[in-house]
C-alpha cells in the first residue's frame, strides 16, 4: 500500500496515454534498455504475460499493474485480443531527483463491482485524444484520482463507524468518485438498498441530499485549484465535474459568496 504522505514530496509530470487493442502474440520487449517512464497498465479485457527477473506472471482483465522506470521486462499479449490502457508518467522529489512508487512491478489494484478504476482509465483515453491545455490538466487530475484509488486500496473500512451501515458503501463510492456524474441509483446499488432508502438515510445522516453533498465536495476542490492560480475558471469548472461554466460560476457564488474569479484574484 502507498503511504499517502509520499505525495506531499513528489511531482508528477510528463503524463501520456497509449490505448488500443493488441492480438495474441504481440510482444513489447524492454528487456535490454528498460522502460523510459513509469507506467500504469490497465487491462479492460484479455490478458498479458510478463517475463522479468527470471519469473513469469499474468495480468488479467480488471487489473492495474505498476511498472517502474528503467525496469527491464518482456510482455506478450496472450489472449485472442486484449484491450488496454497505459498511462506513462515521471516522478520526481522536490529536489528534482527521480523517484519510484515501488522498486519492482506491482499489481496495485483490482477493479471492483463499481468499475471505478475502469471509469478513470477510460477518461484517460478520452483525454489522450485532445491536445488543449484543459486536457493536459485533466490528465493530471485523473492521475491524482487514480493514486487516490490505489491509496484507498478499494476498501470501504474508512467509513466504518462513521456512517449508517445501510449506506456506508454508497457514501464511500460517492466520496471516491465525486468528480464523476454517477446516478444516485449506483450509490444505492453499492449499498444494496433502494434509491428511496438511500436518499432518506443519506438526508438524515448529512442533512442534505447526495447531489448537494457531491457538489459541495466539488466546490471545495475548486477552491483549492483557484487558490493554486495556474488554471482558468473554465479549466477548474471542467476539472471538478461541471460541464456548464455558467452554472458552475453561479453555484460557486451561491455557496461561497464570491465568484470564482474573485477567489482567484484574492489569492494573488
Amino acid at each position: 500500500m502507498i503511504n499517502s504522505q509520499f505525495f506531499d514530496s513528489v511531482l508528477i509530470n510528463d503524463i501520456s496515454v497509449i490505448s488500443g487493442v493488441r492480438y495474441n502474440g504481440r510482444t513489447v520487449d524492454n528487456s535490454y534498455s528498460g522502460r523510459k517512464h513509469h507506467g500504469f497498465l490497465y487491462i479492460h479485457s484479455g490478458e498479458a504475460t510478463f517475463y522479468a527477473d527470471g519469473t513469469e506472471f499474468v495480468v488479467l482483465a480488471g487489473s492495474l499493474l505498476y511498472i517502474p522506470k528503467n525496469k527491464k521486462y518482456r510482455m506478450v499479449y496472450t489472449a485472442e485480443s486484449t484491450t488496454f490502457v497505459v498511462v506513462n508518467f515521471m516522478l520526481q522529489d522536490l529536489n528534482g531527483k527521480n523517484t519510484v512508487l515501488f522498486e519492482n512491478m506491482e499489481l496495485v489494484l483490482k477493479d471492483q463491482k463499481t468499475n471505478s478504476l475502469a471509469q478513470v482509465m477510460t477518461k484517460f483515453e478520452l483525454c489522450s485524444a485532445s491536445k488543449n491545455i484543459g486536457a493536459l490538466f485533466r490528465k493530471k487530475e485523473l492521475m491524482y484520482r487514480l493514486l487516490g484509488l490505489i491509496c484507498g486500496g478499494g476498501s470501504h473500512s474508512i467509513r466504518e463507524g462513521e456512517v449508517d451501515a445501510r449506506i456506508a458503501r454508497g457514501v464511500y463510492l460517492l466520496e471516491q468518485t465525486y468528480l464523476e456524474n454517477l446516478p444516485i441509483a449506483q450509490y444505492a446499488e453499492e449499498s444494496y438498498t433502494s434509491v428511496n432508502t438511500f436518499r432518506r438515510v443519506f438526508q438524515k445522516q448529512f442533512g442534505i441530499s447526495p447531489i448537494k453533498y457531491r457538489n459541495l465536495m466539488r466546490i471545495d476542490r475548486a477552491k483549492e485549484l483557484l487558490y493554486e492560480g495556474s488554471f482558468t475558471v473554465a479549466e477548474v469548472a471542467y476539472a471538478v465535474g461541471f460541464e456548464n461554466i455558467g452554472y458552475f460560476c453561479r453555484y460557486y457564488r451561491q455557496i461561497t459568496g464570491e465568484t470564482p474569479t474573485e477567489t482567484k484574484r484574492k489569492n494573488h
